[in-house]
């Protein structure tokens, strides 16, 4: 089985444990919320294709675990739904790589900045109603997502565009106060076949899948 077939799976098990949950109590008080979390991402491998507008090479690339973070304004509704816009950046570190082409370097990083949009729905853990879980998808839109290698002393080799991403988030948060909450998230984000420009150059392209898991804790604000 492959691995989006696996994580698929895995979201059709959570969705059903949340419908079986059941919802938040219908008159909790519609309310807008700010959040701020910081976190860490892996990035999966994934085939490096560059062309120089000619010929094409390929290899492959592998991360490190890296910074992730960002924030999120949204509007908690009395149905147990939530609209989420969300502002994430994500920089993984490139192992070193090799690309006929294009040379060999000894690092660099795959980066992005994406605007998100997420539906989320919650549900009550426990009966206190203090802890909340939630789940739900989201459309991301990369203002900025770009590959950098890197070589030493040698100038840094940029490739960059913008696309779109879809995501899927399950996390929970706990009240501490009437206000006040914490978050933890775990989200998972996947654009196929993002394809890169030499800003300098445009007919050199990188492209590749950008796989990404975030796991960030967070704190919020109702207002």
């Amino acid at each position: 089985m492959s691995k989006r077939n696996t994580l698929f799976g895995t979201i059709a098990t959570v969705v059903s444990g949340v419908a079986l949950t059941g919802p938040v109590k219908a008159d909790e008080a519609e309310r807008f919320y700010a959040s701020a979390s910081i976190g860490a991402g892996s990035l999966s491998s994934a085939t490096l294709t560059f062309s120089d507008g000619v010929n094409t090479s390929t290899a492959n690339g592998k991360y490190e675990a890296s910074f992730a973070g960002g924030g999120a304004i949204g509007y908690r509704f009395d149905n147990g739904w939530n609209l989420e816009g969300e502002l994430m950046y994500r920089r993984n570190e490139l192992d070193p790589v090799s690309l006929a082409g294009l040379g060999d370097f000894d690092g660099g990083d795959f980066a992005s900045l994406g605007f998100g949009l997420n539906a989320l729905y919650r549900f009550n853990i426990g009966s206190s109603g203090k802890l909340q879980g939630y789940a739900g998808p989201g459309i991301v839109y990369f203002q900025e997502i770009d590959i950098d290698f890197d070589n030493g002393d040698q100038q840094e080799i940029s490739f960059e565009s913008d696309d779109t991403a879809w995501q899927f988030k399950l996390g929970g948060r706990y009240d501490f106060s009437e206000r006040w909450f914490v978050d933890a998230a775990a989200t998972y984000l996947m654009a196929s076949g993002v394809r890169m420009e030499l800003p300098a150059d445009p007919a050199q392209t990188i492209e590749s899948d950008y796989d990404h898991l975030t796991l960030s804790f967070g704190v919020g604000w109702r207002f």
